[in-house]
This record gives structure tokens, C-alpha cells and sequence, in this order.
């Protein structure tokens, strides 16, 4: 996000590698977080000056800092690979998310008008596409694309079409099958519920399939689900059944690291959002971009690539945790 103009807070939260296994480790930890951090921070700062306005524990083992900045107001993506503060979370075993609220209330709550998921290995578990290859028995040379896709090591478009073109023949039905075996995310659903409490806009752009998208719109009380859509060819002498073709649909745009980010700028244009009051959350490097766009944009459990270049990456077990960032006060299934 930009960091031009005026006072802001910089809002720090710690999140333990682990929970802490007694009260000593917690204690400990907390004080690390909390004064001896400030100090470390001052110096990546300047000529930028902080203060230390509220400092609180969330839950065992996350912690969280909210200064006032001055100019020259710094970039949390930046700050971040700072090499002491790095050095920090490798002594004390902790992941920092790093935001940048400008003209923020005075209140606790995250301004945000419009959270933006990935799908795939975010709100549910597994990759699609991947489930899709396993229905006809080609999981391992689908899941060796799909892989090097989300490494950035391909372009996610040229992967696409290519696992694509292994499907064809897997039967038009059957998302019917994945209905009953894809597993949402744990924590998921009660970080769309909180959103939904504060009025957030919710949505869901996937670089996987429509039929699916819909399908967990509906499952968590999703205001837009965007995904691709696939050609269903009809009955032939090859295939006596309705089947995949193995194509995309040339009347629908294709879901490419690009599009994510026109939907999500689409979006907040369409409602009178601010970027700045934006979050997004996703895995892959065809997620870069509307990371990187976002007013908050966390790469969750996020590929070796994504992890390096995301401008904040988190490694938890339950969604619900991110609810902490936004200014929620518990994560509800912890």
C-alpha cells in the first residue's frame, strides 16, 4: 500500500511459531514483543520517530503493538526483510504482520470495506484441479504442474491449459463428487462470519472453477465468487457421457494473476472503497498482485516463492486467526 502523507499507525502483531507451553515461555515472549521490540523498532524506523501507544496480548502467544508514526512513513513490506527485525523473529520464534493504517480512528477495528480470498489451499483445503485429475487417475502429473505453477515457476495461464488438456473426459457431474469431499479451511467460515458482522464486502476469485466458487459462496455467505469456466462437450463415440473437454470458455475471462487484481480494484472502484481499506488473503504467485494492492494483503500457508515476495505472510493453523488483524478481539475456534 502507499505510505504517503501524514501521521498513520503502524499497527505490529506477533503471532508464536507455537503456543507457549507454560506461563514462564509466555511471559517471556510477551515482554520481547513488547519494550524490548520498540527499541529494535526505532532504529529501523528513523528518520521516521514512533511512539508506543497501546500494547496488549490477544490470546497465548499473540501480541500486538500499535504505534504513531511520522514522516517519512515507512513501508511495511519493506519492513518486514529489515534484517534485525528478520533476526528477531527467528530468536524469539514469532511471525510479524506489519499494517500501515493512514488517518485511522481511534478505535481498535482495521479500516475495511472489501476482503478478497483466494480459494484453492485458502478457503478450502485442497486444490481442485488436483481432485479433478484424481477422479481419472493422472494426480501426479496434474499436481507436478499445479505445483511449479504456484511456485512462479510457469505462467499460470500456459499450467492451466496444460492440466486442462489431461482432463479431457472427466465427466461433466463431477462436482457433484468434489461437494462432498473438498474441506473448507479451518477458521474460515468465522472470518467471513466477522466480516459479514462489520459489513465487509466478501469475495472469492479463483484461478479454479466456477461450479466450486459458487458452491463455497453459497457455503459461506459469500457476497461474489469469480472463477474459471470449462467447455462441457456432450456425448460422443469416445466419451458416451457429458464430459470436460479439457478447454476454457472463450466467453468468460480467464482467471490470471491480472484479472485477480482488476476484481479486486473493480470492486472497490464499484462500492467507493478506498484500496488502503482493502484485505486479501491467498497461497499462490498468481496472488501476487492483489496482494500487493491490497491495503492489507497476507499470504496465508503461502508456497516458497509467495512467502519470499508477499508483502506479509502468516503460518497458522485456523483463518480465524487473521480475525486479530482486522481488530477482532478472539479467534473463535481457537
Amino acid at each position: 500500500m502507499s505510505a504517503e502523507g501524514g501521521n498513520a499507525r503502524l499497527i505490529v502483531t506477533f503471532f508464536a511459531k507455537s503456543r507457549p507451553s507454560s506461563q514462564d515461555n509466555f511471559r517471556s515472549q510477551s515482554l520481547a514483543c513488547g519494550p524490548t521490540f520498540s527499541q529494535l523498532l526505532a532504529s529501523s524506523l528513523s528518520p521516521a520517530e514512533s511512539v508506543l501507544d497501546s500494547y496488549r496480548t490477544l490470546a497465548p502467544g499473540i501480541f500486538q503493538s500499535v504505534y504513531s508514526i511520522t514522516n517519512p512513513l515507512p513501508k511495511p513490506e519493506k519492513l518486514r526483510h529489515t534484517t534485525s527485525i528478520t533476526a528477531f523473529e527467528a530468536l524469539h520464534a514469532v511471525e510479524i504482520i506489519w499494517d500501515l493504517v493512514l488517518n485511522g480512528t481511534s478505535n481498535d477495528l482495521r479500516p475495511t470495506k472489501l476482503a478478497v480470498f483466494d480459494m484453492d489451499s485458502t478457503l478450502i483445503n485442497e486444490e481442485v484441479i488436483d481432485e479433478l485429475a484424481r477422479s481419472i487417475g493422472i494426480t501426479s502429473a496434474v499436481s507436478a504442474i499445479t505445483a511449479r505453477a504456484m511456485n512462479g515457476e510457469i505462467e499460470f495461464e500456459q499450467s492451466l491449459r496444460e492440466r486442462l488438456a489431461l482432463l479431457k473426459g472427466v465427466k461433466a457431474d463431477v462436482w457433484d463428487e468434489l461437494k462432498q469431499t473438498i474441506t473448507i479451511a479451518a477458521g474460515a467460515k468465522d472470518l467471513v462470519d466477522y466480516l459479514r458482522e462489520r459489513g465487509v464486502l466478501t469475495v472469492v476469485v479463483s484461478g479454479g472453477f466456477a461450479p466450486m466458487a459458487l458452491w463455497l459462496k453459497e457455503q459461506l455467505g459469500l457476497n461474489y465468487a469469480f472463477a474459471n469456466h470449462l467447455v462441457v462437450s456432450p456425448s460422443n463415440a469416445t466419451y458416451q457421457y457429458p464430459h470436460l473437454s479439457g478447454e476454457l470458455s472463450p466467453e468468460h475471462p480467464i482467471v490470471v494473476p491480472e484479472y485477480k487484481k482488476h476484481v479486486l480494484e473493480s470492486l472497490a472502484q464499484e462500492h467507493s472503497i478506498p484500496l488502503s481499506e482493502t484485505f486479501v488473503v491467498g497461497d499462490g504467485s498468481n496472488d501476487l498482485l492483489m496482494l500487493g494492492a491490497a491495503g492489507l494483503g497476507v499470504a496465508w500457508r503461502a508456497k516458497a516463492k509467495v512467502q519470499r515476495e508477499a508483502p506479509q505472510r502468516l503460518n497458522g493453523t485456523t483463518l480465524s486467526d487473521l480475525i486479530f488483524l482486522l481488530g477482532g478481539q478472539e479467534s473463535r475456534d481457537a
